[in-house]
């Protein structure tokens, strides 16, 4: 199943080790983003270090095996969705998601309520995901 993830499941992933995590390495899941991840993870890196409780040696280590999973889709590949994104929803921060989402014809994996405004491309909750591969 291909699956556009958001940055906030990624933050999750990193994080702790939960369901969300062992749903990022399930071999069930082809998993997208588009590089702007890598930008809104160097943002929040500090809290994520701080949260997860790891060293920066060991954060660095997870979060390379992390990236191992996902296929980034360059920024330049996405826009010619972002018209398409921008009329769907409101937040330019989801606008590259969404067109990951377009270009890769993926779902979007999400626990935020933001893209729930379009129905163009069905988004999941990680509990619905779990649902959708039988993990648990």
């Amino acid at each position: 199943m291909k699956v556009t993830v958001d940055a906030n499941i990624l933050f999750a992933c990193l994080i702790k080790d939960s369901t969300t995590r062992k749903l990022f390495f399930n071999p069930a899941l082809s998993l997208f983003a588009p590089e702007f991840i890598v930008e809104e993870l160097l943002q929040h890196i500090i809290e994520i270090r701080v949260k997860s409780g790891l060293g920066e040696e060991e954060l660095h280590r997870l979060i390379a095996k992390v990236f191992g999973q996902l296929t980034l889709v360059s920024d330049r590949a996405l826009k010619p969705f972002l018209p398409a994104s921008a009329s769907l929803v409101k937040d330019p921060k989801d606008w590259l998601y969404l067109s990951c989402a377009l270009h890769e014809d993926t779902l979007i994996w999400s626990n935020d309520n933001d893209f729930g405004e379009q129905g163009r491309v069905k988004i999941v909750t990680t509990k619905e995901l779990i649902a959708l591969v039988g993990l648990l």
